[in-house]
């Protein structure tokens, strides 16, 4: 072999190479070294009124020290009066503290509610209402492959907005607006982009 051929298929070597060598290295990368995230989850409510759904999230984390979490949450809540769904969408802050293949996420955040019920009786008045709320809690994150982790999360939240419990009856807003505690847990999955 000629030394031109010999340099040539050298230099055509080379960058194949460095292609194996970084997938090999993507292959081993940690979801938690991912910048972008989509997530779903299990939620439930307890305290002044409970429910239970479901939640989706976008995950952004611009730095190691700070993500954020953009979510919406369909929830069922219990209401004597009729069907009540609460629909919040909000925002977290976290910070990531990594252990190994887990990593603990304390958080706070806000977010903003449309609670809407349907009367069970015909005619009957609705009483939909915004809540705004405020958060924060702690996350425990688990690592199940280079794309995928687990989350549980568990928070206090201070809703304010009316009061719909008017003798017992929701048929009606209460023209006073007051704060109405909960704790929320979840749990579910995220996608690493």
């Amino acid at each position: 072999m000629t030394p031109r051929l010999l340099l040539l298929a050298v230099l055509l070597s080379v960058p194949s190479f460095a292609s194996e060598t970084e997938v090999i290295r993507d292959y081993h990368r940690s979801p938690f070294e991912r910048t972008f995230g989509l997530g779903s989850y299990l939620t439930g409510w307890a305290g002044s009124y409970g429910g239970a759904g479901f939640g989706a999230r976008i995950r952004v984390e611009p730095f190691s020290f700070l993500g954020v979490d953009l979510f919406g949450e369909a929830l069922l809540v219990t209401a004597p009066s009729g069907i009540r769904h609460d629909h919040p969408i909000g925002f977290n802050l976290y910070v990531p503290l990594r252990l190994g293949q887990a990593r603990l996420r304390p958080f706070l955040g806000m977010c903003v509610v449309a609670s809407l019920i349907e009367p069970s009786e015909p005619m009957a008045p609705r009483a939909d209402d915004v809540l705004v709320g405020a958060h924060a809690g702690l996350g425990l994150e688990f690592a199940l492959h280079t794309r995928l982790s687990f989350f549980v999360e568990a928070k206090g939240v201070l809703y304010v907005g009316h009061d719909r419990s008017v003798q017992g009856w929701t048929g009606a807003l209460d023209n006073v607006v007051r704060p109405f505690g909960l704790a929320q847990a979840q749990s579910g999955f995220m996608f690493h982009l």
